[in-house]
């Protein structure tokens, strides 16, 4: 297994996109600064903002097209075949892109932590703010981020554990990931008195949709960053925990589908 998460790294950092994401990683960090400064007095805030939206754009990208290109090019090319011509079983094939992937996605998003240490005191230095820069949250954001398009990454395995072609998965992940993204609102509005002339079928049916599907508002801490606002353990447990329990249940379907499916 560990033989293809190296293998998997190798690939995807040599892949053309990879060098392009990178190069516009490092532009686009190089001008956050002059972007922030248009904020007015809010140059510390709006920076810490975008360095987050930057990461999180970033994981986006890598997460979705990692885990359908990893596997799909395979069996695309017949790779795969060579690959468990050894010794080697379907799950630790799929763990181990798995494994690589995720290793990719937290290099990454250990660079855009680094970073925006250097940008984030140099927009806090544009302009004296009241709220002072909490490390701490700076650092529970980008780590719940790195969960939060773990998670997706492992969804996207799940598709294509099963998917023959390439734009299926896709999609399916792009929606997930939507949907995922406005499932805490809609739960709320659902319980909210705005939604008294819906009918119960119709609310019963949305809870059982937002407990089936991921919930990723759950990992956005990017306000708590921004703004110096306390974070709770209990928010960082629950949160942990959720994505500990959906990840195990999501790896675990995706390599039962695929040990049974026929790549012929």
């Amino acid at each position: 297994m560990r033989n293809f998460m190296l293998i998997t790294l190798k690939s995807v950092t040599k892949d053309r996109i990879f060098i392009i994401i990178f190069v516009g990683l490092l532009v686009t960090y190089s001008f956050t600064p002059v972007f922030s400064s248009f904020s007015m007095r809010q140059v510390q805030e709006v920076g810490i903002t975008m360095c987050l939206t930057l990461n999180s754009f970033i994981l986006l990208l890598l997460s979705i097209f990692g885990a359908i290109a990893t596997v799909w090019r395979d069996i695309e090319r017949r790779s795969i075949y060579n690959m468990l011509s050894f010794p080697v079983s379907r799950t630790e094939y799929l763990l181990g892109r798995l494994g690589g992937c995720l290793c990719l996605l937290a290099l990454i998003s250990l660079i855009n932590f680094v970073f925006s240490i250097g940008v984030i005191k140099l927009c806090a230095s544009m302009y004296k703010s009241r709220l002072p820069i909490l490390w701490a949250n700076v650092s529970y954001a980008f780590l719940f981020t790195l969960l939060k398009y773990a998670l997706l990454l492992a969804i996207g395995f799940l598709f294509i554990s099963f998917s023959t072609s390439f734009f299926t998965p896709l999609f399916l992940t792009i929606s997930v990931y939507v949907i995922g993204n406005a499932s805490q609102g809609l739960y709320e509005f659902i319980l909210g008195k705005g939604a008294e002339k819906y009918p119960e079928w119709f609310k019963w049916c949305i809870k059982a949709f937002y407990y089936v599907m991921p919930n990723f508002s759950a990992f956005d801490f990017t306000a708590y960053a921004a703004y110096a606002l306390k974070v709770s353990k209990k928010s960082l447990i629950f949160s942990g925990a959720y994505f500990i329990l959906y990840f195990s249940v999501v790896v675990t379907l995706a390599c039962m589908i695929f040990s049974r499916r026929d790549i012929t």
